[in-house]
């Protein structure tokens, strides 16, 4: 009895350990696909529910508009945005278009989890107007083309400038189109489709170095109607290295956490179009 016992408990003992080298094996070669979105959990449970499911689209327990779906397959969120009431219209990159009856828009961003899931970022815009947030440091100026719009007058940051202020605020004639491409060292900038607060953009990014500071033009184009809105800012960025510490620690926190989406989602939710308001009167 004795013996069977330990022949047992090697068995299971084994089980174990071999369980625990599968487990270690997948953690070494498959961390960056697991851990690319940060906590993997969200991820693997939304897999789990796609593979005993009948859904073929899950929302990812993270508290924004996230998505998981097998492959890349584009049908699939075609299908479940047009059972959301939404037609796609078309394709810029990563990012597809849709529009609703109501005018509504939405624009779905694809990337892959691995080569059998897809994660998607799915940004909807309502033609509800919103309400510029009051701020003393913030005011608001009138373009010759009767463009008016609110920028901050007043600068918290230490280490980050304005080039050329106040920003450039256009409006183009054509509908809002996105084509990623580039780099943000090359001539001409990065182009990339993304979404601030649930609101479609299209940045272009270019950067150069000059005596320790790296100068970076922000072009964000917005739909505005049948039309684009166009915001274009340009910022001086301070070398961190050039500092000793604390300051160099104090720079690269400020780098961190100024918040340049923001910035441009502002000034160009509080646009207000001069040919706009004739129509509605």
């Amino acid at each position: 009895m004795f013996l069977l016992n330990q022949a047992k408990d090697k068995k299971i003992f084994l089980i174990l350990s071999l369980l625990i080298l599968a487990i270690g094996l997948l953690a070494l070669f498959y961390s960056p696909v697991l851990f690319q979105e940060g906590n993997p959990w969200p991820q693997l449970k939304g897999i789990v529910q796609l593979n005993l499911g009948n859904e073929n689209v899950v929302k990812l327990d993270i508290g924004e508009n996230k998505y998981i779906t097998k492959s890349d397959n584009p049908e699939i969120i075609k299908s479940f945005m047009g059972d959301k009431g939404y037609e796609f219209t078309e394709q810029m990159g990563s990012g597809y278009l849709f529009k609703s009856v109501t005018g509504a828009s939405a624009v779905a961003t694809h990337r892959y989890y691995s080569r059998y899931y897809s994660l998607w970022t799915i940004a909807e815009q309502t033609n509800e107007s919103v309400e510029p947030s009051h701020d003393d440091s913030w005011v608001s100026t009138t373009t010759s083309a009767g463009l008016t719009f609110n920028y901050p007058s007043e600068w918290s940051a230490k280490y980050i400038s304005q080039v050329n202020w106040p920003p450039q605020v256009t409006m183009e004639n054509q509908q809002f189109i996105c084509n990623p491409s580039g780099s943000e060292i090359e001539q001409g900038g990065q182009t990339e489709l993304r979404t601030v607060d649930n609101r479609p953009y299209c940045l272009t990014k270019a950067s150069e170095g000059a005596a320790g500071s790296v100068y970076t033009t922000y072009t964000y184009k917005f739909p505005r109607g049948n039309q684009s809105g166009v915001v274009a800012f340009t910022l001086r960025f301070v070398q961190c290295q050039n500092y000793d510490e604390p300051k160099a620690a104090e720079c690269e926190s400020e780098r961190s956490s100024f918040d340049v989406d923001g910035l441009a989602d502002r000034i160009a939710q509080s646009l207000i179009i001069k040919s706009e308001q004739k129509e509605n009167r």
